[in-house]
């Protein structure tokens, strides 16, 4: 499934990181960034040339079929809100986590609220991006948990996530958002408690 037209909103480590993998996958790749002269764009532009895109949200969007939101999570609300005419009847994928205010990681509230059209899923949040680099850990493929629609999407979302090179399990539908995102508060207690560093990820065993 070459040939996706993919906006990536937000060229950090996460961002960055999965839309490369998604270039390589020959995917086409808009990276919309705040400040088109800024470190983040002229990192792009050195490092890529002219193999992707890189342009405001609103011109990524114009351009895609795929949204990947991995903006910080404080801005995800303002942000769908703003955009939500652009957003709406896309595939959406939010990999943002909003820590702390005592509320949901996740923005699927919003994304209903104002994106009724949409496929929305949830995924690329539980692990830290080093695990997107190299998903493979001790020889093994790391997976990954998603959930969303079990509609059209779902297939698109699912070799999105073969491309970055990570195995895709589907939790569920959208009102198994808590599921995933309990992984998210797994994996950061691990982290802070084992001292593992950051490049480790999860793998289902079944027969």
């Amino acid at each position: 499934m070459a040939g996706l037209r993919v906006a990536v909103l937000g060229a950090g480590n996460i961002g960055g990181t999965i839309g490369k993998k998604w270039l390589a996958a020959g995917h086409q790749v808009t990276f919309a960034v705040s400040n088109l002269s800024g470190e983040k764009a002229q990192a792009l532009r050195a490092e890529l040339g002219e193999k992707a895109a890189i342009g405001t949200i609103a011109e990524a969007l114009a351009a895609a079929d795929v949204v990947l939101l991995a903006v910080p999570g404080r801005a995800m609300d303002e942000m769908i809100t703003t955009h939500a005419a652009a957003l709406d009847g896309k595939i959406l994928i939010d990999a943002a986590n909003r820590i702390g205010g005592g509320g949901p990681a996740n923005s699927f509230a919003t994304f209903q609220a104002q994106t009724p059209r949409a496929q929305v899923y949830r995924a690329f949040n539980t692990l830290g991006w080093e695990n997107f680099a190299n998903p493979v850990i001790g020889g093994e493929q790391a997976d990954l948990f998603y959930c969303g629609h079990d509609g059209e999407g779902r297939q698109v979302v699912e070799q999105l996530i073969a491309d970055v090179g990570l195995r895709p399990i589907r939790v569920g539908d959208v009102d198994q958002v808590g599921v995933v995102d309990s992984l998210l508060g797994l994996w950061f207690t691990l982290l802070q408690k084992q001292g593992w560093g950051r490049h480790f990820a999860f793998k289902v065993l079944h027969e």
